[in-house]
């Protein structure tokens, strides 16, 4: 296939909390359950004139020329997802991300900033969520559809000097909506004291996040902030952003991050969020081992 240019949208649409479906299911009902999943997904993504670029383990990989299609789709999925009562289906979740822009396609394959960039939207995405970067969410032309845009958040990527901002599409009807925070007394913002300087030591290396930042990633992206090399780390693991006087991290990861306090408290997350406080450790896929040289230290000032 001779080599082109286009502009389209990149989706990836991955299933949440994969890790969880398999342990609690078993390998080859969770497998079966998964691809079942994923074949609708596919499906779905046609019927609104996507384009399959490949599976890539629990998620796909599609493109649209059409920007109201590509949401549209997304809707759809999570749609179908949501009331899909079906014994293969059930109980899964996905989460989506989207990005607009030139894209090189070839072999029947995509590549380009515009790829990187829809990645790294996914990645921020929670189970459940449409997340999409402004280019598209100024795009769409119907009004069913921009009425439900709204800000979520700010992406920094290297070699950019701007931050992208993230849009949150509501699919759902506002009063079904769930509020995500949580009063629990570890989660709880107020429950802390207003923290200004973030410390990480890793590797002999020791990194200080302040209030400005946005998100600071950690992952075994080679773009992450804070990159970190082992097999059980998911390209972009966990990010850490400064909210509200807090500094919070959020798993959205496949295997989950580990955080434990010098108070003792043991903390695992997945698809879930941590305000940090005090001092302590992270790890990225596995329990904390003090002698484990891919262990973060945390200190809050």
């Amino acid at each position: 296939m001779a080599r082109e240019t286009i502009n389209c949208v990149v989706m990836f649409a991955d299933v949440a909390g994969s890790t969880a479906i398999y342990e609690n299911m078993g390998d080859d009902l969770a497998r079966e359950r998964i691809s079942k999943a994923l074949n609708a997904l596919i499906s779905i993504s046609r019927r609104h004139n996507g384009k399959l670029v490949k599976t890539i383990g629990d998620e796909i990989l599609v493109y649209f020329t059409d920007v109201d299609m590509a949401v549209y789709a997304a809707k759809a999925i999570q749609e179908a997802m949501e009331d899909d009562r079906s014994p293969e289906t059930i109980g899964v979740s996905i989460r989506i991300g989207m990005q607009y822009g030139s894209t090189i396609l070839e072999n029947d394959d995509i590549f380009g900033d515009t790829v990187n960039v829809a990645a790294r939207v996914s990645s921020m995405a929670k189970a459940r969520q449409i997340l999409c970067t402004q280019e598209i969410a100024f795009m769409v032309k119907s009004a069913d559809l921009s009425n439900n845009m709204r800000p979520y958040d700010r992406l920094r990527v290297k070699g950019k000097n701007d931050q992208l901002d993230v849009y949150l599409f509501g699919w759902e009807q506002e009063g079904d909506i769930t509020n995500m925070a949580t009063a629990s007394s570890f989660t709880n913002p107020a429950r802390h004291d207003q923290v200004k300087i973030l410390t990480l030591k890793y590797d002999g290396n020791t990194q200080v996040i302040e209030t400005e930042t946005t998100s600071h990633i950690l992952g075994r992206g080679k773009d992450c902030d804070l990159l970190i090399n082992s097999d059980l780390v998911s390209r972009y693991h966990s990010k850490i952003e400064h909210r509200r006087g807090k500094f919070v991290i959020t798993d959205q990861s496949t295997n989950g991050t580990f955080i434990r306090t010098t108070e003792g408290q043991e903390i695992f997350l997945r698809r879930e969020e941590f305000t940090l406080f005090g001092s302590g450790y992270i790890s990225l896929g596995k329990k904390v081992d003090l002698e484990d040289p891919s262990v973060i230290h945390f200190l809050c000032k």
